[in-house]
């Protein structure tokens, strides 16, 4: 009987703890799971960022111009030189802003 009781109260604080950990509001916002295999075309792209090392796989969330954000593969070639094009896109805006 004592036994029984034990398990009843340890499956009980599992299931909390499973709760508790799944509604943390600490933890990242956006994780990747699955990763586009093809390579997005820039001029859709209008702005990216990397995931949280929180995540269990690291990634980048490409954002469209249409709304929808597409996952990508960090160590892949493709989303390495989109990364770079933004990037270098980002900074020749800047760069004619203070020229003006």
């Amino acid at each position: 009987m004592i036994s029984r009781s034990l398990l009843l109260v340890l499956l009980g604080l599992a299931c909390l703890q499973s709760f508790t950990t799944a509604q943390n509001p600490n933890g990242p916002d956006q994780c990747c799971f699955r990763f586009q295999n093809k390579p997005i075309p820039v001029r859709v792209i209008t702005a990216y960022e990397e995931t949280d090392i929180w995540c269990s796989k690291p990634g980048v969330i490409f954002t469209l111009k249409n709304g929808g954000q597409r996952c990508g593969d960090p160590s892949v070639e493709w989303v390495q030189d989109r990364i770079n094009k933004i990037d270098q896109r980002l900074f020749d805006s800047l760069s004619n802003s203070t020229k003006n």
